[in-house]
Formats: structure tokens, C-alpha cells, sequence
């Protein structure tokens, strides 16, 4: 007599949600499809705000085959393609200025930020663009709004205002977003959202959920930020660290490391998985005399060089690689992940995306898009052919399965 198959809608859950946990995007929504039983375990995990802590970043782009309100997924683990639907408003009608923790931060066409995380199709509203500091709205006969004002200036004392400059609401967000982070999963109640925005690419912050974004007057000059134990970590241009404690009645600020003074690109900020800060410098050949917004000439990085962050000493101590781990860059918090927990990535490498500021939003034949090997100074493509259209840079995402009711 055969033995009958084994039934495995009756595996008890605690142990589903073990094997669960140890999956990662593609197939767990695969195990979510097999039956009823597994789905209801997964749905409950969800709803628990449980995810599998590990999963390897994913490629998101804008594609001919997705259309205006779809994005294409290319998927590192698999080595395929995805076709993920979005809702509305249309990805063709706003941009990302960053990835942090499976969501994306977006700006719609009046510029406004709206947090998404494609997997689930949730979104969450930011305050309005017009509690920030600096933006006056500018209303046209019939009261609807028209512009957006910027007013120049940085936090010195006394103030002093350059002239003021005014932009079309969709144009807004190409010209003063420059760049922006989560502290946490949104699910977790207590996120911050901190944006790196002109004039003088200056900080402001917002915490989820209230109505108005919140300036900080210190520095100007910052190009990247990392949440870490509590502290926003930020690089200025220049080399130098500040850190930013936001969770108080009051802003906390340290200078962690001081202005190094040298020649830097494009600086990037991260915490390694041995414990030390990184500074990673970016340096891109721009031809001259080439107009980035009509003119499909090729921009491409030549050289990533990485500097560890000597705190006590006071100074930038120049790495040769990253041995066994790989970092991602770009217009997501940037990380640097272990390859023994991510298998399909390769050590010593940099996945990398556009995100030059004056070369971001002009239509390009092709994207600084790639993967940089810091042992041969080489580039490789992520994918061949690549899939993307050139009007909106790809950006990297780790998937993020966990709802958290806050839908806009």
C-alpha cells in the first residue's frame, strides 16, 4: 500500500513561520499562493509587523513594457525581471528622491512627498511642501496655486537673502530634492523622514504622521545621511561629519568628524558590518561643454574611493576594498551588506546607481548604472540588455512585505 502524500496545508504554523522567515521576497509570495493555510499564516505575519529581516536589494526602473503606472523590478537573487503595478498618482507624473527600508520616498506633480512601498501598494503622505522653511506658494488670479517661491539663505546670524527664485510645481521637486531618508520601517510608529534640499542642499525632517516639516539651521553643503542608533549621520561635501539626534523636544547636534579639506566628487556615508563609519567619494567623468537636460552624452564613474572615518585621530584613513561585502549607492540609504548572508553578491564591489544631481531628470541614452569591481577598477553592467528608460535614474530597494494600516 503507497504511503499518501503529505499534507502540508497541516505544517503548524510556528514552523511555517520559521521557514517563513528565512525566505525572501519572490518566494514567500509564492508560499503565500500554494494554499489557504500558508496564505492565513502569512497574512498573519503581516499584520504582526513580522518580516524576514534579510533580503537582498532589487533594481527598480521605469520600462516600455510597464507602462505610465508600473515599474519594472530586476531582481539580484533570481537574475529576473518583474513587472510591479503602482498606485496612483502615476509613476510617469513624479519622481523618487530616495529608497530607505522597502519604501520609496516620491514627489508627486505639485512636488509634495509621498512615501510608497511597491510591494504592498501602500502610501503614506508627507506634510505639504509648503511648511517648509524656505518655499513661499504663489497663487494665481483665481487663488489656485500656481508656483513655488524658494527664498535663499542658510542658518547664519544675521541673515543674509539672495534673491529669491520662483518654480512651476512639477519642476519644483527636479531643482531643490536632492535627497531623503527613513530612520525606521514606517510600520514601527516612530519614523523620521530627513530631506537634503536646496538651498545650500540644508536638512529639514518630518516625522510621520504630523503636518508640518521642521528646519535645521546648522550646516549647508550636505550630500548624504544614514540613521544609525539613534543618530543621523550626515557627510558634507567637504569630507566633515554631523550627527543629529531628532527624537527629542529639541534637535542634538555633534560634529563627528571635521572639514578634511579635499577634493570630493560625490560623498556618500555608511556603516560597514564590522562596526566603522565609511566615506565613500564618487568620481564621475562629465564631458565639458554639454547640456546634461538635451544631449544624450555618456556620464560615467571612473574611480570609487573608500575612507574609513578615524574618529579619534581626526581624519580619513583611505581603504583599499571591502573584502568579502558589497555596497550599494545611490539615491537609496546606502549600505554595505555581507556576501556570506546575501550569496548572489559579489565581494568587493560597489552596485551603484545615477544620481548626479545636474545630470539626474535629462533623457540619456544611457544610465551611470552598474556594478564596480574595487580589485580591477571595472565596470559591469547589472543586466544586459538594459531594460530601463532613460527619463527617470534606477534606484536600488530592499523589499519591504509588512502593511501598516497608515494608507493614504
Amino acid at each position: 500500500m503507497e504511503d499518501s502524500a503529505p499534507d502540508w496545508s497541516e505544517l503548524h504554523d510556528d514552523i511555517l513561520g520559521s521557514v517563513f522567515n528565512l525566505l525572501e521576497c519572490p518566494d514567500l509570495l509564492r508560499c503565500a499562493a500554494v494554499c489557504t493555510a500558508w496564505r492565513s499564516v502569512f497574512s498573519d505575519a503581516r499584520s504582526l509587523k513580522i518580516c524576514p529581516q534579510r533580503q537582498t536589494p532589487c533594481l527598480l526602473y521605469c520600462t516600455e513594457v510597464a507602462g505610465t503606472s508600473a515599474v519594472g523590478m530586476y531582481s539580484l537573487l533570481e537574475k529576473r525581471e518583474y513587472t510591479i503595478p503602482l498606485p496612483d498618482p502615476p509613476v510617469s507624473n513624479r519622481t523618487w528622491i530616495g529608497s530607505s527600508h522597502g519604501w520609496l520616498i516620491t514627489a508627486d506633480e505639485k512636488s509634495d512627498l509621498i512615501l510608497l512601498n511597491p510591494i504592498t501598494g501602500e502610501q503614506i503622505a508627507l506634510p505639504p511642501v509648503t511648511t517648509m522653511e524656505h518655499v513661499k506658494p504663489i497663487f494665481n488670479e483665481d487663488g489656485i496655486l500656481d508656483k513655488y517661491e524658494m527664498l535663499y539663505y542658510d542658518g547664519k546670524i544675521p541673515r543674509v537673502e539672495d534673491t529669491p527664485y520662483a518654480f512651476d510645481l512639477p519642476r519644483y521637486h527636479d531643482i531643490v530634492y536632492y535627497k531623503a531618508m527613513l530612520s525606521s520601517d514606517p510600520s514601527s510608529g516612530d519614523c523620521i523622514v530627513v530631506l537634503i534640499h536646496q538651498p545650500y542642499s540644508q536638512i529639514s525632517f518630518a516625522r510621520v504622521g504630523e503636518d508640518h516639516w521642521n528646519w535645521i539651521p546648522i550646516g549647508i553643503h550636505y550630500s548624504d545621511c544614514i540613521y544609525h542608533e539613534g543618530w543621523f549621520y550626515t557627510v558634507i561635501s567637504s569630507g566633515g561629519v554631523d550627527a543629529f539626534k531628532l527624537n527629542g523636544p529639541s534637535v542634538i547636534h555633534k560634529r563627528v568628524l571635521k572639514d578634511v579639506q579635499q577634493r570630493n566628487e560625490k560623498m556618500y556615508i555608511v556603516q560597514s558590518p564590522w562596526g566603522d563609519l565609511l566615506l565613500i567619494n564618487r568620481i564621475t567623468i562629465i564631458p565639458h561643454d554639454v547640456n546634461p537636460e538635451i544631449e544624450d552624452t555618456e556620464m560615467h564613474t571612473s574611480d570609487i574611493e573608500i575612507y574609513k572615518v578615524d574618529i579619534g585621530e581626526q581624519k580619513l584613513v583611505k581603504l583599499t576594498g571591502i573584502g568579502y561585502n558589497a555596497l550599494f549607492l545611490g539615491h537609496n540609504t546606502c549600505c554595505c551588506l555581507p556576501v556570506k548572508d546575501y550569496h548572489m553578491l559579489m565581494p568587493n564591489c560597489v552596485y551603484m546607481t545615477d544620481d548626479d544631481y545636474l545630470w539626474l531628470f535629462g533623457r540619456h541614452e544611457r544610465r551611470d548604472v552598474g556594478i564596480y569591481s574595487l580589485k580591477n577598477n571595472s565596470l559591469s553592467n547589472v543586466v544586459s540588455l538594459e531594460p530601463w528608460k532613460s527619463w527617470l535614474p534606477p534606484i536600488w530597494m530592499t523589499p519591504n512585505l509588512v502593511k501598516t494600516g497608515m494608507v493614504q
